[in-house]
C-alpha cells in the first residue's frame, strides 16, 4: 500500500518519534488509526472515568487519593473559593 502524506502530518510524526514514546512511524500511525476506530465505534473515552454524574466522578477520583492528599486540602475552600483560585482575599 502506498499512502501520501501532508508536510504537517510527516512532522507530527516525526515530533512523536523525537519524543521517545513511539518507536517507529508505523506505531504513531498505528495508535492514530486503533483513536480512530474506537472513536467511530464510539467508545467513550471521558474524563468522567465513565461515570454517568458529576457526583459520581468525584467519588471515583476521590476514592483513589491517600489521606496525606485531602489534608493538604484547605478547610476552608468552599468558603474561600476567589482566594484559592484568583489570589483574592480571604473571607475569613
Amino acid at each position: 500500500m502506498k499512502i501520501s502524506l501532508s508536510p504537517e502530518i510527516e512532522r507530527l510524526i516525526a515530533e512523536k518519534l523525537k519524543s521517545g514514546r513511539y518507536g517507529s512511524a508505523d506505531e504513531v500511525i498505528r495508535e492514530g488509526l486503533g483513536l480512530l476506530e474506537e472513536r467511530e465505534k464510539g467508545i467513550d473515552h471521558s474524563p468522567s472515568n465513565g461515570s454517568a454524574n458529576i457526583g459520581a466522578a468525584f467519588e471515583g477520583i476521590a476514592g483513589g487519593l491517600s489521606p496525606a492528599d485531602w489534608d493538604s486540602v484547605p478547610p476552608d475552600l468552599s468558603k474561600n473559593l476567589d482566594h484559592y483560585l484568583y489570589g483574592g482575599g480571604k473571607t475569613s
